[in-house]
């Protein structure tokens, strides 16, 4: 099995590290509920993640240069496009979070999904497991149905898991960006019944998330794609399972959801 390289996790590591501390900067203060303030805060980190400015002064723009750079190394254009226009998706769920912040306004729960995943940062994240998992994935496997409802099963368990464990802590912040909030305020239920439908819609996600396993094994067989690639995207498909469990025990322990600690930061 192929295991990811020292430098490879210290990119990751890198990653998550500059999403904590925007996420933190934004929801502790009234960037997160300014959403032109924000979006012109934004325009260099957007600039950057595009690849359109040319020199870069603040800290933060340095650094996710520097992350790009590094991530980028030996991967082909399409995917280096395909993670910075990512990047650049999750920029703009932010102001979209500050505009529904801004305005008191519940998100809609059919619309709440998908800007869930872009503010959570989870396409760019998952980016890097092919970047550390031997290279990217063909575009006839990445853009495939079983290969895209892994990311998407995947993603929304990592998200609404987050939102199990955090509901409280946000509520207690009047942060409505949550999908059991969410699905409270649409049903008019109380928190706990609204929980336990979050929970159904995460067993529900699992049985896809195995379904597609299965069904992307027999699609890269049937492609008669070289057994190296069918190996990698067997392994990426793995790799997300292991981030979901990841996620979910790191999120069990970490005082960073529980009330009454120093730590800050929601998602």
């Amino acid at each position: 099995m192929l295991c990811a390289t020292e430098a490879e996790v210290t990119l990751s590591a890198k990653w998550m590290a500059w999403l904590f501390l925007l996420d933190d900067r934004i929801d502790e203060s009234d960037l997160g509920r300014d959403a032109d303030l924000l979006e012109e805060h934004l325009g260099d980190l957007q600039a950057t993640a595009l690849g359109t400015l040319i020199s870069v002064t603040r800290s933060m723009g340095r650094a996710l240069g520097e992350i790009v750079t590094e991530a980028s190394a030996g991967m082909s254009d399409v995917w280096q496009l395909r993670f910075r226009r990512h990047v650049s998706d999750y920029l703009s769920a932010c102001v979209w979070q500050a505009a529904h912040r801004q305005a008191a306004q519940v998100p809609r729960p059919d619309a709440f999904p998908h800007w869930r995943r872009a503010f959570g940062a989870i396409m760019p994240t998952f980016d890097l497991v092919e970047r550390t998992n031997g290279g990217a994935l063909p575009s006839c496997v990445y853009y495939s149905r079983p290969y895209q409802d892994l990311l998407i099963a995947a993603a929304d368990l990592v998200c609404w898991t987050n939102d199990l464990m955090t509901v409280d802590k946000e509520a207690a912040h009047g942060d409505l960006h949550n999908l059991v909030l969410v699905t409270a305020h649409d049903q008019l239920q109380d928190r706990r019944a609204a929980a336990a439908e979050v929970s159904a819609a995460c067993e529900r996600r699992v049985r896809t998330y195995t379904a597609a396993c299965r069904e992307l094994t027999a699609l890269t067989a049937t492609l008669g794609l070289p057994d190296a690639v069918q190996a990698r995207a067997d392994r990426c498909a793995a790799s997300l399972r292991v981030w979901i469990r990841g996620h979910s025990e790191w999120g069990l322990r970490t005082p960073r959801y529980h009330p009454g600690t120093s730590q800050t930061g929601r998602d």
